[in-house]
């Protein structure tokens, strides 16, 4: 399969997240993985820079929660987290480890391009590695929803993967990994009353099975627009 019919894969309604967690195949062409690759059981590295920096204030969105160890690291942090996610496979994992960890974080089941019930209801929306995996219309419409789940003051915490480099190693690049450009971010988020306050370039360095790997994203803080 080709870079760029992999890369739509990713980003497409097609691609069945909840079957990728139940260790199965996620699409057509997509070999199924035992464990996903970014299931670290540790938060990530920017929600904890956000949260050091104090950017995260008020009613916390996990948007595409995953396996909720970035819900779990907020809560713990005296925040009133909600995690949302497409996946209810991967919300049975992140409800156990709340329950291991002592915190109390609301999961559940939302398509994150609509956020159907959720309205003036957060301040901080926290987002990594979700915007990347949607196809076009559903970055405009997923922008949009967290603009309306939102209060005034509200701010958008974002990491997504950058068009800077392509990832070498097999378990992230197969079936591929989608890139987003500096012009996607500001156009779509812009579009939807988000004013990028900062947009920085970073670089991730993980051993992942005995390799090293190294990757490009974007750090996006973006302010509600009233």
């Amino acid at each position: 399969m080709s870079k760029t019919g992999s890369q739509e894969s990713w980003a497409s309604q097609n691609f069945d997240f909840d079957a990728l967690y139940r260790g199965e195949s996620p699409g057509e062409g997509i070999a199924p993985m035992t464990t996903p690759p970014w299931d670290t059981k540790e938060p990530s590295e920017s929600v904890i820079a956000w949260q050091t920096a104090g950017w995260v204030h008020g009613d916390v969105l996990d948007i595409g929660c995953g396996l909720g160890d970035n819900a779990i690291y907020l809560a713990k942090n005296g925040h009133m987290v909600t995690g949302l996610d497409i996946s209810s496979t991967a919300l049975i994992t992140a409800e156990r480890r709340a329950k291991d960890a002592g915190v109390d974080v609301k999961f559940a089941v939302t398509d994150s391009t609509k956020l159907d019930g959720y309205t003036d209801a957060f301040d901080t929306v926290i987002d990594i590695g979700l915007f990347h995996s949607l196809d076009n219309d559903g970055r405009r419409s997923y922008a949009a929803a967290v603009h309306r789940a939102t209060r005034p003051g509200a701010t958008l915490l974002l990491s997504c993967f950058s068009d800077a480099e392509q990832a070498e190693d097999d378990r992230l690049t197969q079936p591929g990994r989608p890139a987003v450009s500096e012009q996607t971010l500001r156009d779509v988020l812009g579009g939807a009353g988000w004013d990028i306050e900062s947009l920085e370039p970073a670089r991730w360095r993980r051993e992942i099975d005995g390799n090293d790997l190294e990757m490009a994203f974007w750090y996006v803080r973006a302010q509600r627009r009233n």
